[in-house]
C-alpha cells in the first residue's frame, strides 16, 4: 500500500489548537504481523482494529521534534517539516511495516499519516539490533500546493 493521509489528521492541521506546530505529534512503528487495514476515514489510531506495534524491549513511541512550517512563494505551496525520528537501537527479530504519525490527544490518537515507504529506504525493514531512524524527505513531511 502507498503512503496515506488521514482525513481527521488533515482536518487537525487547519485547527489552531491542533495545528502541527502547536500540538504534540508522535510516531509509532507498525509491525509486519499487523492485520490493520488503513482507512483514510479513521478518527483514531491507537485502538485501531488489528494494529500491532513493534514489541522489542527498547521500542518506545517517539515525539516529533524540529517542527517547521514554511511558506514557499516560488512554488505556491506550504511545507510542513520535522526532524528525522530516531528510535534508538531496536533489537532484532521483528520487521517494521510502516510508521504512523498521529496527534497525541491523550486518548486514541488522531492519525495524520501512514508511511510504508520513506526516503531512507527503511520501510519495510527487519530490525537487526542497530539504530532505527525514520528519515524525513528533504522536501518535508507534507506539502500543500495550489494547482
Amino acid at each position: 500500500m502507498a503512503n496515506i493521509i488521514y482525513n481527521a489528521g488533515l482536518r487537525d492541521l487547519f485547527k489552531g489548537a491542533n495545528a502541527f506546530d502547536t500540538a504534540t505529534y508522535k510516531v509509532l512503528l507498525e509491525r509486519s504481523t499487523s492485520s490493520y487495514s488503513p482507512d483514510k476515514d479513521a478518527d483514531s489510531i491507537l485502538d485501531a482494529a488489528g494494529l500491532v506495534q513493534i514489541t522489542v524491549a527498547t521500542y518506545a513511541i517517539q515525539t516529533i521534534g524540529g517542527v517547521a512550517i514554511t511558506e514557499v512563494d516560488a512554488g505556491d505551496s506550504v511545507k510542513i517539516d520535522c526532524g528525522d525520528v530516531a528510535f534508538g537501537n531496536l533489537e532484532a527479530g521483528q520487521t517494521v511495516l510502516s510508521a504512523i504519525v498521529y496527534r497525541d490527544d491523550a486518548g486514541n490518537g488522531v492519525p495524520l499519516l501512514r508511511m510504508d515507504t520513506d526516503s531512507g529506504g527503511l520501510l519495510p525493514r527487519a530490525l537487526g539490533g542497530g539504530a532505527f531512524t525514520l528519515q524525513i524527505n528533504a522536501s518535508g513531511l507534507l506539502t500543500a500546493a495550489q494547482v
